[in-house]
């Protein structure tokens, strides 16, 4: 067979450019981080990083309603521990002036009484990011008294609904995060009168008449409500802690996750120092060899 100078520098040519896409790619390798840079180059390895990816992804929505889930569940906790103490010394109060026979003095108990309940309202309409703490999925305020021109005008009433705020933490746990007025202080949208408000009101108007009897009789109402309280306290803290333990293994889940994607992904950077080291050598070797063919002219052949 004969071989032509062409033929010769065509197959250099040829290596030339094998090399240097080597070179290339190993270059691109150590730059980016990824071994695989296309997915023809590992079908099996870029599928199962897809996998991995929206895996990591579900993960930290996850990670992002567990976080918001806390801080609903943490809000509601503050505003419940507050009106727990607010409703101690409404207690107090009302322990006083159950003894205290003095009008004045009866009637400043009486006047801060009033106070704690508009807390404890305040507690009832209070707000999560803008949205209504505790009246499930209604807008407004939770608890308001009727007003004049109502059939009930004057009782307390829940203005919102029994809807049930959820977030989902796993691929297998939601958990709800709210609480209602319902829940907490006993009103309800009939404005039946078994609520903390309306209980406060006797109270309160009690102290102003100087109905001792009455007061006397409304401590246990009171211990009634601090139970009350307490008990959704005590679901506030079992969803609380079944979040921090879902976020707990999250955590865990997204490093796994990570680890895989880096042995499936990532490349062995002194392995890859190598192999750019490597190809840099065969393509100026291959250089090297192309620039001996190119050099013999037409006075070379003539001698």
């Amino acid at each position: 067979m004969r071989i032509t100078q062409g033929m010769m520098v065509n197959n250099q040519v040829s290596r030339l450019q094998t090399r240097l896409e080597r070179f290339e790619r190993a270059q691109s390798q150590l730059g980016t981080g990824k071994a695989i840079l296309k997915p023809s180059e590992d079908p099996a390895a870029a599928n199962r990083g897809l996998v991995l990816r929206a895996s990591m992804r579900a993960r930290e929505q996850e990670a992002r309603n567990g976080a918001d889930a806390r801080s609903w569940l943490d809000l509601a906790d503050s505003k419940l521990q507050g009106a727990v103490e607010r409703l101690h010394r409404a207690r107090d109060l009302t322990v006083a002036g159950a003894s205290i026979k003095d009008p004045v003095s009866q009637r400043a108990l009486a006047t801060e009484i009033a106070a704690i309940r508009a807390e404890l309202v305040g507690i009832a309409n209070s707000q999560h990011a803008g949205r209504p703490l505790f009246t499930g999925f209604t807008e407004g305020v939770a608890v308001e008294r009727a007003p004049v021109g109502d059939p009930d005008a004057g009782t307390w009433k829940y203005r919102g609904d029994a809807g049930a705020i959820t977030r989902r933490v796993s691929e297998h746990d939601v958990v709800q995060v709210n609480l209602t007025a319902t829940d907490i202080f006993g009103v309800d949208e009939a404005g039946s009168g078994g609520d903390l408000f309306t209980l406060l009101d006797t109270i309160e108007t009690a102290l102003r008449e100087g109905r001792q009897e009455v007061m006397t009789g409304k401590l246990a109402e009171v211990d009634a409500a601090l139970e009350r309280i307490g008990d959704q306290q005590g679901k506030l803290g079992a969803a609380t802690n079944r979040v921090d333990a879902t976020m707990s293994r999250n955590r865990d889940e997204q490093l796994a996750i990570r680890s895989e994607l880096a042995v499936t992904e990532d490349v062995d950077v002194s392995g890859a120092v190598m192999e750019l080291q490597t190809q840099e050598v065969a393509y100026q070797a291959t250089l090297a060899a192309l620039s001996r063919v190119l050099q013999p002219s037409l006075v070379d052949f003539l001698r």
